[in-house]
């Protein structure tokens, strides 16, 4: 990506807002996880209970807020309103900060909720002030730093929040790096440009449930950003499942310690990232940065990767022991696996950041807010269906191998959709 779009002042600033807030987000629930599973659960039953009860609770506000979330955004001057959220994290981080430390359970869920609403309300914003600081070349560029910072944040708050907070005064220490953190958010955000003016007009319906109605009706508005909403969401149950899993997939099938996970996960976030990359080089212009064939190819890969991936797993011979990372690398069939996800994450990353730029330039200034949290509650629903999904098939005990194939199948199907769907994806002058 070109230096001077990352390092400029109409970027850099904003960059270190998202990226701060979504690493201290990861960073507090795996901290919350681990406390969970090691300390604050009596059995491996209600930790597995209260870890999921936690994951529901984060994104339970992005059902009820993200649209009132979205037309705040549009009504009022969007970087007046990131100061205001960044300092409304520090104080839920100075509450999160105590309960840690306290590791009382229901306190430490009412932060992991306020969070969520805190996150729900940044949400809308980031995405749609993007194009009022960027130029339209430049797009591509600052959507794929966003996707690609996301999940090295997810990977480090996983890798950092898992580990510190199981140490010695470990809580005592996460307590201040949470804090610190959204305090250098907000200095960062003291540094974003004015971003242009809202629609003062525009009502506020204080209503949640209609208001998340009446927000999603904008799909039937900008049929070609909903169709990127759409493509984004399934990214997003993809993404959801093979992160859900990720654990299973190691342990049970392949025998590796909590080292090869990390490993997994990193590849994972490196794939993501390099796919990102690679998208923002792309040299199309932004006004048809899209077609359907392109996101096709890319989902008929990502399939291709899954089917041979499983069928890998279901050859391999499990040990009667975990192993570490230098002997899982001496497998050929396992580093031919750790391959496929790699493969796996990196077409992911070149299929979402043009999809991104799809939904910017496709919805109106004043409108864009909104369905930028008309994605955010869309993903969130594929998100939820992704682990009602995996339950179901569990309860009819399948394996995760069947449950993988299912979801290569799943994966084509939608592919073909989109295919149907060309239509609504046109060459824009």
């Amino acid at each position: 990506m070109k230096a001077s779009v990352f390092f400029s002042k109409r970027f850099f600033p904003l960059f270190w807002v998202q990226f701060l807030g979504a690493f201290n987000d990861n960073l507090f629930k795996n901290a919350l996880v681990m406390l969970i599973t090691f300390r604050l659960a009596d059995t491996a039953e209600e930790a597995g209970l209260l870890i999921t009860l936690a994951a529901g609770l984060f994104i339970l506000p992005f059902f009820l807020f993200s649209a009132f979330a979205g037309q705040l955004a549009d009504k009022y001057e969007k970087t007046t309103l990131v100061r205001k959220i960044k300092l409304t994290e520090i104080l839920i981080m100075l509450f999160g900060a105590m309960a840690l430390v306290a590791q009382n359970m229901m306190f430490l869920f009412a932060v992991l909720f306020l969070m969520g609403v805190q996150s729900a309300f940044f949400g809308p914003i980031k995405y749609a002030v993007l194009p009022e600081h960027l130029k339209d070349h430049e797009l591509l560029d600052g959507n794929g730093w966003f996707s690609a910072s996301t999940f090295v944040a997810i990977l480090l708050g996983t890798i950092v929040g898992g580990w510190v907070v199981l140490t010695d005064n470990g809580a005592t220490g996460m307590a201040i790096g949470v804090v610190m953190i959204a305090l250098l958010g907000y200095v960062a955000s003291r540094f974003v440009p004015t971003s242009a003016t809202g629609d003062s007009t525009l009502p506020v319906q204080w209503n949640l449930l209609t208001n998340t109605y009446q927000e999603m009706g904008l799909r039937k508005d900008f049929p070609q950003a909903f169709f990127a909403v759409l493509a984004i969401s399934w990214f997003w149950f993809l993404g959801a499942t093979y992160l859900s899993q990720m654990p299973v997939l190691v342990s049970n099938y392949l025998s590796g310690d909590d080292k090869v996970v990390l490993l997994f996960l990193t590849v994972f976030s490196i794939g993501i990232a390099l796919g990102a990359w690679l998208a923002s080089q792309l040299k199309t212009p932004v006004r048809t940065i899209v077609n359907v064939q392109w996101l096709v190819i890319l989902l008929v890969g990502i399939s291709v990767m899954i089917l041979l991936g499983s069928g890998l797993l279901s050859q391999v011979e499990k040990s009667d022991q975990l192993i570490g990372v230098m002997v899982f690398l001496q497998h050929w069939d396992y580093v031919i696996i750790l391959l496929s996800m790699l493969t796996i994450a990196t077409l992911g990353g070149l299929f979402i950041v043009p999809l991104y730029t799809l939904l910017q330039v496709q919805t109106q200034l004043h409108y864009r807010s909104r369905m930028v949290a008309v994605n955010n509650i869309t993903n969130a629903i594929f998100m939820v269906f992704s682990a009602v999904f995996v339950m179901a098939l569990y309860a009819f005990d399948l394996s995760l191998i069947t449950i993988l194939y299912g979801v290569s199948l799943l994966n084509l199907a939608a592919a073909y959709w989109y295919l149907r769907r060309s239509r609504v994806i046109k060459k824009m002058a």
